[in-house]
C-alpha cells in the first residue's frame, strides 16, 4: 500500500529571519529538520536510513541508500559566467554529493523510493514528494539556480572540476582566496570523476553541500546553510565566496 504524504513547507519558512544569535554549529543533527523522516508514513524507519544504510548500499561513499535521479543537469542561462562554463553533469553517475541531494530534491524521485530497506527493495515503501520552493533542477533544468559541481578558483588560480575549467576573469578578483577558513565546504575532482571532501590545488569545486549541510539542526536556519542568510560581513553565506 502506498502512503501519500506532504512535507509541511511551514518547516522551511518559519524561522527563515531568525537572528544570528541562535545560529548552531555544522553538524548539530538532524532531529527536527526537514531531512528528519524517523517514524513517518506507514512504516516506521530510523532517522538515517532514507539516505544511509550499512549494508548493500548503491555506493561505499556515504553508503547511499536513496534512488538516484536519471536525469542530466544542465544550465542554459547563460552558459557561460566569468569566462568559465557551466557544467552538466547525470544524476545517476556523478560522484559529486549534488546528485544525491537532486535524488529528492529534483521532484523525480519519491523521497520514500530508497534502495534498500528491512531486507529488500520497498516497493511502494512510502510515496511522497517534495514540492513547491525545496523543488530544484525539475526535469534537469537548473537554470536559475546558483551553479554547483563547478570549479572554485581558489587561492586566485584556474581550477579544473567536473570537467570545467575556471575562466580568466574568475581567477582575477571577486572571489575568497580561502573560503574554508570562512566555514564553506569544498570538494576536488582527481580527473577520472572521483570526488573527495576537501580542496586541493588545481582540482577544487564547489556542491551543494559547500554551502548548505543536511545534517544541520533546525536552530541553524531553514536552509541548513554554513552562514547567516543575511548581512554585510563574512558571516553572510554569500560573503563567504563572494567577495565583493
Amino acid at each position: 500500500m502506498k502512503t501519500k504524504l506532504t512535507l509541511p513547507l511551514v518547516l522551511f519558512f518559519s524561522i527563515a529571519l531568525a537572528p544570528a544569535s541562535i545560529f548552531a554549529l555544522p553538524g548539530d543533527g538532524i532531529s527536527g529538520t526537514a531531512h528528519d523522516f524517523a517514524g513517518i508514513g506507514a512504516v516506521a524507519t530510523g532517522a538515517c536510513t532514507f539516505c544511509h544504510t550499512p549494508h548493500q548500499a548503491q555506493t561505499t561513499a556515504l553508503l547511499w541508500n536513496h534512488t538516484l535521479s536519471t536525469n542530466n543537469f544542465t544550465w542554459d542561462d547563460p552558459s557561460t559566467t566569468g569566462g568559465t562554463d557551466y557544467p552538466t553533469f547525470a544524476g545517476d553517475s556523478y560522484k559529486g554529493p549534488t546528485a544525491k541531494c537532486l535524488s529528492c530534491h529534483d521532484g523525480s524521485v519519491a523521497v520514500g523510493d530508497i534502495g534498500w530497506w528491512n531486507g529488500g527493495t520497498p516497493v511502494g515503501l512510502l510515496n511522497f514528494s517534495l514540492t513547491g520552493a525545496m523543488q530544484t533542477g525539475v526535469g534537469g533544468d537548473m537554470s536559475g539556480n546558483h551553479p554547483v559541481a563547478m570549479p572554485y578558483p581558489i587561492g586566485g588560480t584556474a581550477n579544473t572540476y567536473n570537467g570545467v575549467t575556471n575562466g580568466a576573469p574568475a581567477v582575477t578578483s571577486g572571489w575568497q582566496s580561502d573560503p574554508e577558513s570562512l566555514g564553506i565546504r569544498l570538494f576536488n575532482d582527481d580527473g577520472s570523476g572521483n570526488i573527495s571532501a576537501g580542496s586541493q590545488s588545481g582540482q577544487t569545486g564547489i556542491e551543494c553541500t559547500s554551502c548548505h549541510d543536511p545534517h544541520n539542526n533546525a536552530a541553524v536556519d531553514v536552509f541548513l546553510l554554513l552562514g547567516t542568510i543575511g548581512g554585510t560581513g563574512t558571516d553572510y553565506i554569500c560573503s563567504k565566496c563572494h567577495n565583493k
